[in-house]
Formats: C-alpha cells, sequence, structure tokens
C-alpha cells in the first residue's frame, strides 16, 4: 500500500464487509437487559413469606400445647406434692393428666419424701408434627412441660399484733377483724399436719394485758396485782428480747378519762382502766389448735387507747429465742403445745421464718402513767368500805381539821360547788387507809384531783381549778404520739434487720393518715402494706396467708 501511495495511486479504498454478532455478543445484550427482573424477586419473596408464615403457625400450635401441657403438669404436682394428701402423689399425678386426656405426654413421676416435706416432679412432653417446616426438613417440635412442687412443712412462728382499741367498735370493724383473722387462721394452719406452724396472738389497745400465766413468767413489780400489764423502758425498742429475769414495772391502776364516777364501777359497765383487766384481751402464746385461735379471736372485746408500739414489741419479743424458758413453764402448765418445746427457735434458723401481722385502725395515742411519788406506799386517803365514803388527809389545811370527808351521796355533785365535803379534826371511825395503788384502782385519776385536791383546797372556782392542776400533774404523766411513733418504728426496724429477718405485714384498718404512714413504715416492703376499709380486710389477711404458705413450685 505504501508503494501504491508512492506512486500517487488516487483511486478508493473498498470497505470491508464485518463479521456477523457472535453468540457472546447475544449474551452481553441479554445481560444487560433488566425486563422482568421485579417478578423473579417478587417469586423469592413470597416463597420468603409462605416459608416464614408456616414456622410462625407450627410454632403458635406448638405453644398451645405446651401451655396445656404445662398448666396440668403444675395443677398436678400441687396436688400430689401437698403434705395433707393422703393419696399416693404418682397416682394423683396420673389422675389429673388422665382426666384431661393427657395421658399420652407423661413419661414418669417422681416422688422424694420426708416427714417433714414432698417434691413431686413430672417429667412430661410432647413431639408436635409441623404442617409446614417439614418442607425445610423439620417434622416436629418440642414441647417439653416438667414441673416440680414442693411442700415443707418448715417451722413458722407468727405474731397477731390486733389492735382491740375503743374505735375498734365503730363500723364493724371489731366483728370484721375477727372474721378476717379466723379466716386466715384457717388458711395458714390447714395444711400443717406435723404442728410445724405456731401462732401468737397479741391484742393491744393503749396497754398489752400480758394474763396471769403469762406475766407469772417475767419479773413483775408487785406494788400491786391488780393487773398483768408493764410499763416498758423506752431503750427496750431497740432490743429484741424482754428477758425474763429483766425487772419491770407493773403498769399503774389509772383512769385518766372518767370524772364523777366511782370505780369499781356497777356490773355490766366496760372497766376504764388504762391497761384493761378483762380475761378476753390476754396475750395467748403459740398456739395451734384452730378452734382454741378462733375461740380467742372470736372472743376479743375493744376498749381505751392505741399504743401500736407495744403491741409490736411484744410480738417481736414473743418471737425472740430468749423467750424460750417462758414457752417451757407455759408447756408445763399446759398453756402450749409440748409440740412447741425449744421454741422460738433462733434467728435465721435453716427451714425456718417468723412473721409478724400487725393491725391498727387508728395511730399512736398518749400512753397514761401514774407518777413515781405516787406508785407505791400508802396514800392520805381512807375509804369506808361499809358506806364507800371517802376521806383525805391534809397537813396544810389551815385550823385543826385537817381531814376532808366526802360522803358517798356527793360522788356525782359538781366540783364546783363548795358542798362536797366537810372538814373533820380525826379520822372517821372505820375509815381504811389505803396505799396510792388501792387509791387510783378505786378512783379515776381527774376524781382524785377534783374531789379530793380542788375542793378540799381551794376557797372559789379559781383555787380550786389551781389546786386541781397542781394534783392532776403531779398524779400522773403521759408519753406522747410522737416519742410513740419513733418507738414503733424502731422496733419494726429492728425486726426487718439481717439479725432478725422477721417478715413484717402491716394493714392499716380504716385508720387515720398518721396511721396509715406509720404502718406503712413498719413493712418489709410496700407490697406487704395493706390500706384497707371494711369487709376488704379479709382480702387483706387472705393474701399474707398465701404468701406465708409454705406450697410452691420450684420448677
Amino acid at each position: 500500500m505504501g508503494g501504491w501511495l508512492a506512486k500517487g495511486y488516487t483511486g478508493k479504498i473498498a470497505r470491508v464487509a464485518e463479521p456477523r454478532p457472535t453468540i457472546w455478543r447475544h449474551l452481553k445484550r441479554f445481560g444487560r437487559n433488566e425486563d422482568g427482573t421485579l417478578i423473579v424477586f417478587g417469586l423469592l419473596v413470597l416463597v420468603m413469606m409462605m416459608v416464614i408464615g408456616g414456622i410462625a403457625v407450627d410454632v403458635m400450635r406448638t405453644e398451645a400445647v405446651r401451655v396445656r401441657l404445662a398448666n396440668t403438669s403444675d395443677a398436678a404436682t400441687l396436688a400430689a406434692a401437698s403434705l395433707s394428701n393422703v393419696s399416693n402423689p404418682t397416682t394423683v399425678v396420673t389422675d389429673y393428666f388422665a382426666k384431661a386426656g393427657l395421658s399420652a405426654y407423661l413419661k414418669g413421676v417422681s416422688v422424694s419424701s420426708s416427714s417433714t416435706s414432698r417434691i413431686v416432679s413430672a417429667d412430661v412432653g410432647a413431639r408436635v408434627p409441623t404442617f409446614f417446616m417439614h418442607m425445610i426438613g423439620i417434622d416436629s417440635l418440642s414441647a417439653p412441660a416438667d414441673s416440680t412442687a414442693e411442700q415443707s412443712a418448715s417451722n413458722l412462728e407468727i405474731s397477731l399484733v390486733l389492735d382491740v382499741s375503743g374505735s375498734m367498735n365503730r363500723n364493724s370493724k371489731l366483728q370484721n377483724l375477727k372474721n378476717a383473722a379466723s379466716q386466715f387462721v384457717d388458711t395458714v394452719m390447714a395444711g400443717d399436719i406435723q404442728n410445724r406452724i405456731s401462732i401468737s396472738i397479741i391484742p393491744f389497745n393503749g396497754q398489752v394485758n400480758l394474763g396471769p400465766v403469762l406475766a407469772g413468767q417475767y419479773n413483775i413489780s408487785s406494788q400491786h396485782t391488780f393487773n398483768t400489764c408493764v410499763d416498758l423502758d423506752p431503750a427496750s425498742f431497740t432490743q429484741s428480747a424482754i428477758l425474763p429475769s429483766t425487772p419491770l414495772t407493773r403498769t399503774d391502776v389509772i383512769d385518766p378519762w372518767s370524772g364523777g364516777i366511782l370505780k369499781p364501777k356497777p356490773s355490766g359497765v366496760t372497766d376504764q382502766n388504762y391497761c384493761t383487766t378483762d380475761a378476753r384481751t390476754i396475750v395467748r402464746p403459740f398456739l395451734r389448735d384452730i378452734p382454741t385461735l378462733k375461740a380467742a379471736i372470736n372472743g376479743l372485746v375493744a376498749e381505751g387507747n392505741t399504743s401500736i408500739d407495744v403491741g409490736m414489741k411484744w410480738g417481736i419479743a414473743l418471737l425472740d429465742p430468749n423467750t424460750q424458758p417462758v414457752i417451757s413453764n407455759m408447756i408445763g402448765a399446759g398453756e402450749v403445745p409440748a409440740s412447741f418445746a425449744g421454741r422460738p427457735t433462733a434467728f435465721g434458723a435453716a427451714r425456718f421464718s417468723k412473721v409478724v401481722v400487725v393491725m391498727s385502725d387508728g395511730e399512736n395515742t398518749s400512753q397514761f402513767q401514774i407518777q413515781a411519788p405516787f406508785k407505791s406506799g400508802a396514800s392520805p386517803i381512807y375509804v369506808d368500805s361499809a358506806t364507800g365514803s371517802v376521806a383525805i388527809y391534809h397537813a396544810a389545811a389551815p385550823g385543826a381539821s385537817k381531814y376532808y370527808v366526802i360522803p358517798a351521796a356527793n360522788y356525782g355533785q359538781n366540783w364546783r360547788t363548795d358542798t362536797m365535803g366537810n372538814w373533820q379534826a380525826t379520822a372517821p371511825a372505820g375509815y381504811v387507809n389505803v396505799s396510792w395503788p388501792e387509791a387510783t384502782n378505786l378512783y379515776p385519776t381527774h376524781w382524785i384531783a377534783t374531789r379530793l385536791y380542788g375542793n378540799a383546797l381551794g376557797t372559789d372556782s379559781a383555787s380550786r381549778a389551781n389546786a386541781y392542776n397542781v394534783a392532776y400533774g403531779a398524779l400522773q404523766s403521759s408519753v406522747g404520739p410522737t416519742t410513740k411513733d419513733t418507738q414503733l418504728q424502731q422496733a419494726c426496724d429492728l425486726a426487718k434487720s439481717s439479725a432478725l429477718q422477721i417478715k413484717v405485714f402491716s394493714i392499716a384498718f380504716e385508720a387515720p393518715l398518721a396511721g396509715q404512714t406509720a404502718l406503712h413504715n413498719c413493712a418489709t416492703s410496700d407490697g406487704d402494706y395493706f390500706d384497707v376499709a371494711g369487709t376488704d380486710i379479709v382480702r387483706a389477711f387472705q393474701s399474707i396467708a398465701l404468701q406465708v404458705s409454705q406450697l410452691r413450685l420450684t420448677q
């Protein structure tokens, strides 16, 4: 070609024909073509959705079978594990599954028993055929429903601390309490065939009436024997025990409410002593017989002030192992079942629980006491037992007449008058000098201060009022609600501490705000506090009874 150009060739060069498209060019063109892509993707997504939906259907079918098996298994093992069940545990479980039409899925039953416990396990499971998942190689799914239930007759000590103050007489509260506490006893004690559960009933109002047998186990002062209450030292609320050897001051007989009413009161009239002497309100420790427990509860009567702190203190003390000598002596006296020898056991002992249930419809009120100079010894008061007339000796009285005599007929006379009594130079014949405990047992403190001091020493309304105020202030004192709230909280905190591990449930029963707050703070947790009214107190006690029950599922 170079030669042609060199020679000046001017002719046209002929176009050489291109070769036809090859198979590779067709393939490249097909690869670049996007027509029909979404159809293929849609088919893939549809297949995936069908597979996922099928898996969900198979899983839901399997879960339905598992739930039915689990419910039957749980019910069967719970019934079989109950220590109150006298039938063969294996037979009980087998019968449950047979009646449910599920016998084919019960693989086996195992039972472990001792004199104080029973554990029942059921081996349960099914293979559920799949409708869809077999397409991916899974022909069935497993539905396990094994269950294990245990009831242990663990040692359980319960203190029922129950408010029987005067306000419980309103709105049928006392009767509602009796119904609730009685049902609590039925629920808690029903499965106790081994005598492992004890319940102590601690009624309280302004004080706690120990009763003669329990009081006889403590070192209580003997300045009088008119009641079986004791005044607790403030420091005792930071301690769990009330030691039998510790000197305790017997509560003075004091009626801080009545005015012109002479004691003892007429038959059938409620006593107004701050410490009640009614035998229906005494503490009943460590009982297990259901009829005895319910009789003690249904016999309760209500009167007086409210000392939740004192009730709580005795509830804790009866759970303290230092009380063992007391319970031992009461066993000897036939007051406590012999099966409770060695109780209360140590705090934190294995397979052992201690519980306090404290209920009140009120708040802490003032606690009244006789002042120290008037707790014992001879008083200046003389009584004519034949006529009921009263005289008092006043050394500071003007003139020679030192004995102020009030005839029985003038007891109810208005204290502001000048004719309540008369002065005499010598002690009236037949009158007997009484001690201060005897005087406060016979007469309200207000009556003593008004009739024997105000009217005797005053010459007009102002001087009589002044003489009354001086005498009344010297004769009695009180512990206020604020101090008692502090003492209650100290006792509750101690009970809940790691050292004692007492479970505390509290019930505010139509209580005022201050009472609700104190009881809420006393409970072990928010869930252990109940604020109820009316017949709902039954629900509260039943909830607590179920919580302290020892029957439970362990798997």
